[in-house]
């Protein structure tokens, strides 16, 4: 009997993923209008989904609005990962215009905060090396003869 709630629950959950991978462009976007509505209003987790759009629509048609909310809660937290994922938006151009300068200090500031949070920092040791490497690659484009 336990086998088959098991199996129960899984189709249910596949079956949630399914739909939520064929949800609509039109039901998408009241999806987001709802959360920005909320985010506007003050909810920080509607923020901080709209700001992982990035990672989740892979086409550019939600960039801008990813970018808009990565970068007002980046502008009020200490979360390295919000901190380099405005950074990695400014280096590739990815809702607004691309900035090298801007996803420099962006590294640099999400490389603080994960340095300042230590074992805290949501950031894995990858994403540390990850920073680093990138704020070097960063410096020596933008300053090579220093």
């Amino acid at each position: 009997m336990t086998t088959w709630l098991i199996v129960a629950v899984a189709v249910v959950v596949a079956a949630v993923l399914f739909w939520r991978m064929r949800q609509s462009p039109e039901r998408k976007q009241a999806q987001w209008a709802q959360w920005e509505q909320e985010a506007l209003a003050g909810n920080e987790e509607s923020a901080y989904k709209l700001l992982m759009l990035y990672y989740e629509e892979p086409s550019s048609r939600c960039h801008a609005l990813a970018f808009k909310w990565a970068l007002a809660v980046a502008q009020n937290t200490q979360d390295p990962g919000v901190l380099l994922q405005v950074g990695e938006m400014y280096e590739n151009g990815h809702g607004t215009p691309k900035d090298l300068h801007a996803a420099l200090k962006w590294y640099e500031n999400a490389l603080t905060a994960d340095t300042s949070l230590g074992a805290q920092s949501p950031l894995s040791q990858d994403g540390h090396l990850f920073l680093e490497s990138r704020i070097i690659a960063l410096r020596r484009e933008l300053h090579p003869n220093t």
